[in-house]
C-alpha cells in the first residue's frame, strides 16, 4: 500500500496540463439513465447514482505507476463527467491520487469547471501502520488545505475522516476471529449458528443499544470526536460544505456516528462511507441501513434545547469489488480477506467463468463475467438512489462497462422515467444480461454462505496493524 511522502511532489510531476484538443475525444455510449441536474448546490440531493473513486490511482495499489503519469486518468473522468457521474472521491492515503486528479482537474477545466462537478477528499490517515493516522485538529485542519493545494480547489463538497475505526475504541470483541459475525448476528443474521449471540446480545457488545448512544469508550473516541468538531469548524467557515467519515466495520460506523451526535455541540455527520459491505461475500450495509438512520437523541430532541431537527447522515457505499476481490485479474496482494474467502471467490470465478463460456448466448464474455457480477450486485439500490455506489475507473473502458451494468439494473429494476432513457431497441437484451449476471451473483452468494465466509467480516484494523 503507498505511504504518502514528508514532502508532496508538485502535482506536474505526474505531467503537464495538456490542450483537450491533442485528446482522443472518447465519447458517452448514450445517455446514462438518471436524472442530470443542470447546476449543482447540494451533494446529498444531487450526487450521481455513481461516483469516480481515486483510489484507482494510488501508486501500488490497483494499476502500474506507469498509469499515473500517463492520460488515463484524464480520458476516463472527462468521460465519467461526460455520462453525468458528478462526484469523485479521494484521499492523501492513496498517494499519488490527489495529484493526478489535480493535475486531470486543471486539464478538464475548459470543459467542466469546478461548479460542475462534487469534490470529496479524507483525512487523518496517511500510511497503512496505525501509527501513521493523525487525528489532531491541527493536522485534520492542515491535511484539507493541503488536498485543496494538489487538486486545485478552494473548496471542498465534504471531508471525511479516513477509517476511523483506527483509531476509535472499537469493542475488542469484533478484532478476534471468533466476532467475525457480530455484525450479522445484531441485524439478526446467522444468529442459528452454534455459539452465535442473540440480536440484542451482538449489540451490546457492539456498542450499539440506545443507551451506548453518547459513551466515549476511551482516549481514541475523544480524538475522533475531536477531529469531527475541527472539520464542523471548517464546515462553518465554508472551507468544506459536508463532514463525515469512512470505514469498513459497519457496527462500528454506526457507534462512531452516534457518539458524535450526542455529544456536544450535538451535531450529526452529513455522510458516512462504508465500502465492501454491498458485495458477493457480504451484504450488511443494506442491512445497517436503518440503524444509520434511528435518532440517537433521547425523545427525538436535540440536547442542546435548539431545537435542531436530527438529519440522519447520507450513506455512501464503496467498492462493489471489494477492494479488487472480485476483480476478473484477481486480488491485489495486499488484501486482507481471509485465506477462505479468497480461496472461494476463485473458486466461483473459475465456475462462473465455465458457465459464461458455455452459455448458449453470450451476453457477458467469460473474461469479464466476475467483474460485471459483482458490479450489478454491488449497485443494487443505486437505481432508487437508497446508496450511492463509488467504484474506481481507470480508464475509458471501465467507465464505459460502468454505464453499461447501470443500464442493465434499470433495465430490471428503474424507474418508468429512468428505462425510458434507456434504447428501447436494447431493453430485451439488457434484461436478458440481468438475468445472466443475477443468476451468477446467486451461484456466487450460495458457494459462500456453504463455505461459511458470507457476512464473516474481517478484522479491521489488522492485529498487525
Amino acid at each position: 500500500m503507498p505511504i504518502p511522502p514528508q514532502t508532496y511532489p508538485p502535482w506536474s510531476a505526474f505531467g503537464d496540463v495538456v490542450p483537450l484538443n491533442t485528446l482522443p475525444d472518447d465519447v458517452p455510449d448514450g445517455e446514462a439513465p438518471w436524472q442530470h441536474a443542470k447546476e449543482l448546490t447540494d451533494f446529498k440531493s444531487q450526487c450521481s447514482p455513481l461516483l469516480f473513486g481515486g483510489g484507482a490511482f494510488g501508486a501500488g495499489m490497483y494499476n502500474a505507476d506507469t498509469v499515473l503519469h500517463s492520460d488515463a486518468c484524464i480520458r476516463a473522468l472527462r468521460l465519467a463527467f461526460r455520462y453525468g457521474i458528478n462526484a469523485l472521491d479521494t484521499s492523501p492515503y492513496y498517494y499519488p491520487s490527489e495529484l493526478v486528479l489535480g493535475r486531470a482537474l486543471r486539464t478538464l477545466a475548459p470543459e467542466f469547471p469546478r461548479a460542475s462537478y462534487f469534490l470529496i477528499t479524507k483525512c487523518g490517515r496517511y500510511g497503512p501502520a496505525r501509527s501513521a493516522f493523525d487525528y489532531t485538529p491541527e493536522r485534520i485542519s492542515q491535511s484539507v488545505h493541503d488536498s485543496m493545494e494538489r487538486l486545485g480547489t478552494t473548496y471542498l463538497d465534504a471531508a471525511l475522516l479516513h477509517d476511523a475505526e483506527f483509531v476509535s475504541d472499537q469493542p475488542r470483541a469484533t478484532l478476534d476471529p471468533d466476532g467475525a459475525l457480530l455484525a450479522a448476528n445484531a441485524v439478526g443474521i446467522a444468529c442459528d449458528q452454534h455459539g452465535a449471540l442473540t440480536q440484542g446480545e451482538a449489540r451490546v457488545v457492539l456498542g450499539t443499544t440506545p443507551a451506548d448512544a453518547p459513551v466515549l469508550r476511551g482516549d481514541g473516541d475523544r480524538r475522533v470526536l475531536d477531529a469531527a468538531h475541527a472539520l464542523f469548524a471548517l464546515k462553518d467557515r465554508g472551507v468544506i460544505k459536508n463532514v463525515g467519515m469512512s470505514g469498513y466495520p459497519v457496527a462500528e460506523l454506526v457507534r462512531i456516528s452516534r457518539f458524535i451526535a450526542c455529544n456536544a455541540p450535538f451535531r450529526p455527520l452529513d455522510i458516512v462511507l462504508n465500502y465492501s459491505n454491498h458485495t458477493l461475500h457480504s451484504d450488511l450495509l443494506p442491512q445497517w441501513q436503518d440503524m444509520f438512520a434511528v435518532c440517537p437523541w433521547p425523545g427525538g430532541v436535540c440536547p442542546d434545547g435548539s431545537g435542531r431537527v436530527w438529519e440522519a447522515p447520507m450513506l455512501l457505499n464503496a467498492s462493489p469489488f471489494s477492494m479488487g476481490l472480485f476483480s476478473d485479474r484477481g486480488a491485489p496482494p495486499w488484501h486482507p480477506a481471509s485465506p477462505a474467502l479468497q480461496e472461494t471467490v476463485q473458486q466461483v470465478h473459475a465456475r462462473l467463468a465455465r458457465l459464461a463460456a458455455e452459455a448458449k448466448r453470450v451476453s457477458v464474455p467469460k473474461e469479464n463475467v466476475l467483474g460485471r457480477t459483482a458490479l450489478l450486485h454491488g449497485i443494487r439500490g443505486t437505481e432508487k438512489l437508497e446508496l450511492r455506489t463509488l467504484l474506481g475507473m481507470s480508464n475509458v473502458e471501465e467507465v464505459h462497462a460502468a454505464i453499461a451494468i447501470y443500464r442493465v439494473l434499470v433495465s430490471a429494476c428503474g424507474s418508468a422515467e429512468a428505462r425510458a432513457k434507456l434504447d428501447p431497441k436494447q431493453i430485451a437484451a439488457l434484461h436478458a444480461t440481468y438475468e445472466q449476471l443475477a443468476e451468477y451473483g446467486a451461484i456466487a452468494q450460495a458457494a459462500m454462505k456453504e463455505a461459511h465466509v458470507y457476512d464473516a467480516a474481517w478484522a479491521q484494523p489488522p492485529p498487525d496493524a
